[in-house]
């Protein structure tokens, strides 16, 4: 199922909203007739597609960076010379109104087919999952220690050698760098939090504050570093559960006045699909 949500005047919202309910493989998670003053809507329903009126685009560049950052956006507008603005913001799409349903169907499709095809070059190249590797544990290396990972909380960076702690409170010293460890731990549960510390993310027992707990012991409690903050906290919030706020329904065919609405808007579609036939649309 494709996520979509809606930012749009009241018309063009409806359209849109009506479509995404019509259409089997996308669901509406929210929508706006003004621009959110925060993203923190997007954070929680992290839509796969985001519609954006271009009327009401903010003129912040960050916050349309952040809303990239999260979801596809495909841009919607009056006016046919804004097409090219939209993909000077990386817009998937441009939808020129009224946007009937067979051209909303292409663009949700278009972004399908680019999903599969992400999905397909990630999982050639998805690193291998690492449950377990050797570290050397003395000076002259010739012990061999063997780490499994779930076994690991935290991993701590002194002078020039990794201090490893265990669930079990033993700790083994390796003369490795952490750009080494974090290199070789990529793609599994252990994150960097601190130049000083990667920690194993499924032992991760309370956030408080800009302090994590790891392993339900107060002794074990680090200091998420300014330069980690945001990623720390942007992959904890994917985590966390918030509560749903209610869809109203804005669009109901199935009262008379919306069904000849309706069909009058599709023989204006019609209409102007006849007319733009070989220019944008």
């Amino acid at each position: 199922m494709i996520n979509c949500y809606v930012i749009g005047e009241r018309f063009i919202a409806e359209a849109l909203c009506a479509h995404i309910k019509n259409y089997a493989l996308t669901e509406l998670k929210g929508y706006s007739f003004k621009f959110p003053e925060n993203v923190n809507e997007f954070y929680l329903h992290r839509p796969d597609i985001v519609f954006v009126d271009t009327a009401l685009m903010p003129f912040d560049e960050p916050t349309m960076n952040i809303i990239r950052g999260i979801s596809t956006t495909i841009f919607v507008s009056k006016d046919a010379q804004m097409a090219f603005e939209a993909f000077e913001h990386l817009a998937l799409d441009y939808l020129l109104t009224p946007i009937s349903y067979n051209r909303f169907a292409r663009s949700v499709n278009k972004y399908q087919h680019f999903r599969g095809m992400a999905h397909s070059i990630d999982l050639y190249h998805k690193p291998e999952v690492i449950e377990s590797f050797f570290v050397k544990t003395d000076a002259k290396g010739f012990k061999d220690v063997l780490i499994q990972c779930n076994q690991l909380v935290y991993i701590h960076a002194m002078q020039n050698y990794v201090v490893l702690h265990m669930v079990d409170g033993k700790q083994y010293s390796c003369h490795n760098s952490m750009k080494e460890m974090e290199d070789s731990l990529c793609g599994s549960n252990f994150i960097r939090i601190h130049r000083s510390f990667i920690i194993n993310e499924y032992k991760i027992t309370a956030v408080e504050g800009n302090m994590v707990i790891l392993n339900n012991n107060e002794t074990q409690k680090l200091l998420i570093g300014n330069t980690y903050r945001k990623s720390f906290f942007d992959r904890k919030n994917l985590r966390m559960i918030r509560k749903q706020k209610p869809l109203t329904r804005i669009l109901n065919f199935s009262r008379p006045a919306s069904f000849v609405f309706g069909m009058g808007m599709i023989f204006y579609e019609f209409m102007l699909m006849a007319t733009w036939e070989g220019g944008l649309l």
